[in-house]
């Protein structure tokens, strides 16, 4: 009888003892918060009063923490499987860290643990609203319009260009296919506009160039708009020192007949690999002074109006020449070259002129995507070099 009490006894003990640990355990709640302010995680963690345990080593091991530590304290790279926007390719978006709905003025391995604290993980960005707009119209441009411009069937040069530079450069995976464009099957190399054409495929394709070489070897161009097409193919494939001095001599010497601001956008972008070069500098000078005479509030004017097609042209030929089309010097009435060819969107296309009540599929809406594609680019490496959009 006597045994039978002293079980009894033992597992009254053991409850109450059980019940004591429960009351000793606390909660802190972490929270995951996107770039729209949508809760993508929330997890309650339980830890002891103890603190044996750190705060990050408890949210690695309930929900997994991808961070390093520095002399500067612990930084947080990703959650569970979660990371910030474009990780791994720009530092463009980050997380900031909140305690109870504020910002933290601790890095997080010497936060407080506390009973219902909450810790949120909030990406953020320092992109201002045109520069996130950009980066959204680019993603909307390739998940609706890009098989339009490259598929087996055809290609578009300066799209082409736009997505091997974002494959390059790790914004892309596995976009283009191992499968030339049909219609590249079908050219020739008889004119320097078709061999400036092919040179672009054969380098997105990382096809032997040697046929390509030759043809180009062996062009004169007769007008300065076709020096610009052989100067870029050049450059390209890395063509002969003599033909290209000869042609960024032509250049800088040559002033076509009807001068306007495709052109000078034009000889920015060809000259950008020669900008030391005798006489280029000054042309350069040259033809951002007159650049900066052709701005209105809705873009670069040509030919008697300003339209998002030279707009985009010369945003080009300014990245890379390493000139922010964001700067004072060209915003007219506080609007920028990037904001006001935005204008001219429509439904992830664009327009060529703002009257215009359709978008220009042929023309416009390519330069428009390659031109945000190089500004994107040139924004999101640290101190903005140059970036040639034809530059691989």
């Amino acid at each position: 009888m006597k045994k039978i009490w002293f079980a009894v006894l033992v597992l009254l003990v053991s409850g109450m003892l059980a019940g004591c640990q429960e009351s000793d355990m606390q909660f802190f709640e972490v929270e995951v918060v996107d770039l729209s302010g949508n809760v993508v995680l929330t997890q309650s963690i339980g830890f002891d009063e103890d603190g044996t345990v750190s705060i990050v080593d408890l949210i690695d091991q309930e929900i997994g923490l991808d961070y390093s530590v520095s002399t500067y304290g612990t930084f947080v790279n990703g959650v569970s499987d979660i990371y910030p926007t474009e990780y791994g390719v720009t530092y463009n978006f980050y997380f900031s860290l909140l305690v109870n709905d504020e910002m933290s003025s601790v890095g997080l391995d010497q936060i407080e643990l506390a009973d219902d604290l909450k810790i949120t993980f909030k990406e953020t960005t320092m992109l201002d609203e045109t520069d996130l707009e950009v980066d959204r119209l680019i993603q909307l441009f390739i998940d609706d319009y890009l098989s339009t411009y490259v598929s087996d069937q055809a290609f578009e040069h300066y799209v082409l260009a736009a997505i091997k530079q974002l494959e390059l450069k790790g914004y892309l995976t596995d976009v283009l296919s191992d499968t030339l464009p049909a219609s590249y099957l079908s050219m020739s190399r008889d004119t320097i506009a078709n061999t400036f054409k092919m040179t672009v495929v054969e380098k997105a394709f990382e096809q032997n160039l040697d046929l390509t070489k030759t043809a180009l070897s062996g062009f004169v161009s007769t007008n300065p708009y076709d020096a610009v097409s052989l100067l870029t193919a050049l450059s390209m494939t890395e063509g002969s020192s003599a033909q290209i001095d000869a042609l960024v001599n032509d250049l800088v010497t040559t002033t076509p007949a009807f001068m306007d601001a495709d052109y000078a956008g034009m000889i920015l972008l060809a000259l950008a690999p020669y900008a030391e070069s005798q006489g280029a500098a000054q042309t350069i000078t040259d033809m951002e002074a007159y650049i900066q005479t052709m701005l209105t509030e809705n873009g670069v004017e040509s030919w008697g109006s300003a339209n998002s097609s030279s707009t985009a042209t010369v945003i080009l030929g300014l990245v890379a020449q390493g000139i922010n089309p964001r700067d004072v010097l060209y915003t007219t009435n506080g609007i920028d070259l990037i904001e006001a060819l935005l204008t001219y969107e429509v439904d992830g296309a664009y327009k060529w002129q703002l009257a215009d009540e359709q978008a220009d599929m042929a023309f416009s809406t390519p330069q428009v995507f390659s031109a945000l594609v190089a500004y994107k680019m040139y924004r999101d490496v640290y101190s903005n070099p140059a970036f040639n959009l034809f530059g691989f």
